[in-house]
C-alpha cells in the first residue's frame, strides 16, 4: 500500500488536520477541563487521586486496543472508516461528560471518549506509513508535529478568548474535532487493498526484526511517562504552588487562565522546532535531534521543580516547548522508519500507538504521590512528580541509541 511517489505538501496538511482536531481535544481536556471537573466533583483532599485514577484506569481502552484495531484496518485495507465512527463515539462521550451529575456519570462519559478516540486514532497512525515515501517521512512527521502544537497554540486562545467557560471549551472541542475529521476525509484518498491478516501474536514483536522498533516503542513510552507525570496536574500546580500569576506588569486572574497561557507559551515555541526539525532530521539524522530535545526537556522540567514563581516556570515551558517540539517532530518519522513488515502497518502502529496511552495507567499512581506528598508538606508532591519526569525524560533519550539502522 505504501507509495513511492512524493506524497507532497498539500497532502501532508490535509491528513495531518484530523491530528490538529486531535491534539486540540487532548489539550483542553486534559489539562484544563478535567481536573477543573474532578475538583468540583470531589474537592481539594482527593483532587489527585480520584483524576489519576480517572485518566489512569481508563487508559486501558487505548492501551488494549489499538493493536486489534490495526489489524481489523489491515484486513479490511481502509483507514477511514474507522476515523468516521471513532469520532461520532468520541463526540458523544464529550457530550455525556458535559452534562454529568456526578463523577461516575462524567467517568461513563470519559469511557466513551476514551474508546472513540481510539478506534479514529490507531488506523489513522497507518497514514504516514502508508502514503509517504522514506525519504519524506521526516518532513510528513514535521508537519504532523507542527499541527498538534499549532493545535495546542489554539487551544490556549480558545481558552482565553471563551473566558475559561466550560460550555465555550467543550463546544469548541467538538466543532474542531469534527470539522478536522472531515478535512482529512475530504483530503486522503487512500487505494482499498485488502490483506491475509494473520491473528495478533505479540510474540513477533520479539523477534530480532522488531529490535529497533522495540527500543522506539520503550524511548516513547518512557518520554510519555515523564509527561503524564506532571501534565495532568499543572494546575493543581499553579495553584497549589504558585499562587500569583504575574509576569512583569500582566497578572492573570485566575489558574485556568494562567495554565492556558503556560502552555501556549511552550506550543509557540515547541511548533519551531517542530516544522523545522522534521526536515532537518532527514539531513542530518534523527537520533542528534531527540537528543537535544530530550536533553532541553529534563533540563526544564528540573526548572519547575525548584522554582515559586510563574515568570520562571513560563521560562521554563518556553524551553521545554522547544525540546518537546523537535521531539515530536521526529518521533513518527523514527517509528515508520523501523516499521519491518509493509503489509502490517496498521497492526505495528496500533501497538506502536499502545506507547502514548501506556503511560496514563501511572497516573493513579502519580496521583497518590502527589496526594501523599502534600499531605506530608504542603506542596511536596510536586517535586517528586517533576523529579519522576526528569528521570523518565533522561532515559527516553539516552536508549534511543539503541536503535540500529537509523541514524
Amino acid at each position: 500500500m505504501q507509495q513511492t511517489r512524493s506524497a507532497g505538501v498539500s497532502r501532508y496538511f490535509g491528513f495531518s488536520a484530523y491530528w490538529f482536531g486531535f491534539s486540540f481535544h487532548w489539550f483542553l481536556l486534559l489539562p484544563l477541563l478535567m481536573p477543573a471537573d474532578v475538583l468540583r466533583f470531589v474537592g481539594q483532599e482527593q483532587q489527585g487521586t480520584h483524576l489519576g485514577w480517572l485518566a489512569g484506569t481508563l487508559a486501558l481502552i487505548p492501551l488494549l486496543l489499538p493493536p486489534f484495531l490495526g489489524m481489523w484496518s489491515d484486513r479490511l485495507g481502509r483507514r477511514l472508516p474507522f476515523m468516521v465512527w471513532g469520532t461520532l463515539i468520541n463526540v458523544l462521550g464529550l457530550v455525556v461528560m458535559f452534562f454529568a451529575p456526578g463523577y461516575w456519570v462524567y467517568a461513563a462519559g470519559y469511557v466513551l471518549v476514551q474508546l472513540g478516540n481510539s478506534v479514529a486514532s490507531a488506523p489513522y497512525a497507518a497514514l504516514i506509513p502508508d502514503l509517504v515515501p522514506a525519504h519524506e517521512k521526516g518532513a510528513a512527521s514535521g508537519v504532523m508535529g507542527f499541527f498538534q502544537l499549532s493545535s495546542q497554540i489554539a487551544g490556549g486562545m480558545a481558552a482565553f478568548a471563551l473566558g475559561g467557560s466550560r460550555e465555550g471549551q467543550y463546544l469548541a472541542i467538538i466543532l474542531v474535532l469534527s470539522v478536522c475529521t472531515f478535512i482529512t476525509l475530504r483530503s486522503v484518498r487512500e487505494p482499498e487493498v485488502k490483506r491475509d491478516v494473520e491473528p495478533l501474536d505479540l510474540r513477533v514483536f520479539f523477534r530480532s526484526q522488531y529490535a529497533g522498533f522495540r527500543w522506539v516503542f520503550l524511548t516513547r513510552a518512557l518520554v510519555e511517562s515523564g509527561r503524564f507525570a506532571v501534565q495532568p496536574f499543572l494546575l493543581f500546580y499553579l495553584k497549589d504552588v504558585i499562587g500569583q500569576f504575574k509576569i512583569g506588569p500582566i497578572t492573570l486572574p485566575s489558574a485556568d487562565l494562567a495554565l492556558a497561557a503556560l502552555l501556549v507559551l511552550l506550543s509557540l515555541t515547541a511548533a519551531l522546532t517542530a516544522i523545522t526539525s522534521g526536515p532537518y532530521s532527514d539531513k542530518i539524522g534523527k537520533k542528534p535531534v531527540i537528543y537535544f530535545a530530550g536533553a532541553v526537556m529534563a533540563t526544564a522540567a528540573l526548572s519547575f521543580a525548584l522554582t515559586h514563581s510563574f515568570a520562571v516556570a513560563a521560562l521554563a515551558g518556553l524551553i521545554f516547548g522547544l525540546g518537546y517540539g523537535a521531539y515530536v517532530s521526529v518521533d513518527w518519522a523514527m517509528a515508520t522508519s523501523v516499521l519491518p513488515d509493509p503489509s502490517k502497518h496498521a497492526r505495528d502502529m496500533g501497538v506502536w500507538h499502545v506507547a502514548l496511552v501506556f503511560p496514563q495507567l501511572f497516573q493513579g499512581l502519580f496521583g497518590q504521590i502527589l496526594d501523599a506528598g502534600n499531605r506530608a508538606s504542603p506542596g511536596g508532591g510536586y517535586p517528586i512528580l517533576f523529579a519522576i519526569a526528569v528521570t523518565l525524560f533522561a532515559l527516553g533519550t539516552v536508549f534511543i541509541s539503541r536503535v540500529r539502522g537509523v541514524r
